[in-house]
């Protein structure tokens, strides 16, 4: 079998001998085990390419260099295959002196013959249904010959004859990729089996985890605006609350350029006495604290009219205050529901505070530069009934609180607001980072990674 490979048209090498022409048999078993060696030659080829992209994607996807892929070796059955495929081509072109003279053959015969050539691989007739010519797919053939004709004579094992690959088409492409890097992403992960398709229940709890991601918790919102509205009232408060002592009084009387009393008050005196009417509205004494109060001529301090209205001021200081503790409860617990459920909440909630503090601000700051009188008597009338704050300037009130006194006090109640307002902005301010890390604080509390 090996020699017909060798020679199949009968020919010995030792001159030009006439030999009978092979049976049909014998040439339909030969170009069966040429097809046959051609076809398993393909296949090998196609899973050694296979194999090559495989490992040059994977190469690929970690950023290494990819190692050549080395070619499996094909054995004693692949070398044999390959002479025997390149037998006819190698002998023709080995010894072009050597004639042989053959029968002619019979009709019969040729028709069976030419019917077997006809037959074709499987790759074979795809390239031809594609439309691709084969004279491309022959060029690389009879390079093989012409190489395994040399090999022959230098007793050198032929190369393997090439038969080029179908082309894959874009989608098997992305398909093979696609499933390499999920195969290098589950070696990097530890996991070395396929991934599997989620089942319903971890649907569900991954669209539940979006869900808590993506929502506020059902009174986030009204909480926010909560705070950002007691946030200006108690500011404002609490500045009240800090210029309504005997210190600021002092601070006042001793600041360069405060007017002095014209109708004799010393500054020691115009102090005590003005410290009198501070403390009474932040204690709990009954008018006669300041009735009962004399000059050293035995006068009385205050008019019964300046202590009534005395008495309106500390009605509305004391509301104020109990109007503060009471903010201040819910402001509490609106900042703590926030900090407990919604990450990020409390800083947003301040921060629009700030903003909505310093629209009041601007506001009232321009209302009093542009008519402090107007503004004044506004005020006043807003709170008091009328012609109960209205005084002499001879009275004991004009007197200890003279209208550069109640300049003063807004002014220094405005720059507490104001640097109060400044500092919550500057903590408060919505950066990308801190968005991020209350995103994160989100993420965690939904995932049960917080106590």
């Amino acid at each position: 079998m090996a020699d017909a490979a060798k020679d199949p048209n009968g020919a010995s090498e030792q001159g030009t001998t006439q030999t009978p022409k092979a049976p049909l048999s014998q040439k339909a078993e030969e170009l069966a085990a040429r097809l046959e060696a051609h076809k398993n030659m393909a296949q090998a080829d196609a899973a050694a390419k296979a194999e090559a992209e495989r490992k040059a994607d994977l190469e690929a996807t970690f950023n290494r260099p990819a190692a050549p892929a080395k070619p499996k070796a094909s054995g004693r059955q692949e070398s044999s295959s390959a002479k025997t495929a390149a037998a006819p081509a190698a002998a023709s072109a080995a010894e072009p002196a050597k004639t042989t003279v053959m029968p002619e053959a019979k009709s019969s015969d040729q028709s069976v013959e030419d019917v077997i050539r006809a037959i074709k691989l499987p790759h074979e007739a795809e390239l031809e249904t594609q439309g691709k010519p084969q004279a491309s797919a022959a060029k690389p053939a009879a390079a093989a010959a012409s190489a395994g004709a040399a090999a022959a004579k230098q007793d050198v094992p032929a190369p393997k004859a090439s038969v080029p690959p179908v082309a894959a088409s874009k989608d098997e492409v992305k398909v093979s990729t696609a499933a390499a890097v999920a195969e290098a992403r589950s070696r990097v992960f530890g996991s070395q089996g396929s991934s599997e398709a989620p089942s319903e229940a971890a649907m569900k709890r991954r669209v539940a985890r979006d869900r808590a991601l993506n929502s506020k918790p059902a009174l986030a919102r009204p909480m926010q605006i909560l705070v950002a509205i007691i946030f200006p009232v108690l500011t404002l408060i609490a500045a009240i609350r800090l210029v309504a002592t005997p210190g600021f009084l002092a601070f006042s009387y001793a600041r360069p350029g405060f007017p002095a009393d014209l109708f004799g008050f010393t500054a020691a005196q115009r102090l005590t006495y003005g410290s009198y009417g501070v403390d009474y509205l932040n204690n709990f004494a009954g008018p006669e604290y300041l009735a009962g109060l004399v000059l050293p001529n035995g006068s009385l301090l205050f008019t019964e009219g300046e202590v009534q209205h005395m008495v309106d001021v500390k009605n509305l200081i004391g509301f104020a205050y109990v109007l503060g503790i009471v903010l201040a409860v819910l402001f509490i617990i609106g900042i703590w529901y926030l900090a407990a459920r919604y990450a990020g909440g409390v800083r947003r909630a301040l921060f629009s505070g700030a903003l909505v503090t310093l629209g009041l601000m601007a506001l009232l700051m321009v209302a009093a530069l542009t008519g402090w009188e107007r503004f004044f008597s506004g005020f006043h009338a807003l709170f008091f009934s009328e012609g109960s704050w209205t005084f002499s300037v001879q009275d004991t009130l004009i007197r200890l609180y003279p209208e550069q006194f109640w300049m003063d006090s807004a002014m220094a109640i405005a720059g507490m607001v104001l640097l109060t307002v400044v500092i919550v902005l500057i903590t408060c301010w919505p950066t990308g980072r801190r968005r991020e890390a209350a995103r994160l604080r989100q993420e965690a509390r939904a995932f049960g990674l917080t106590n």
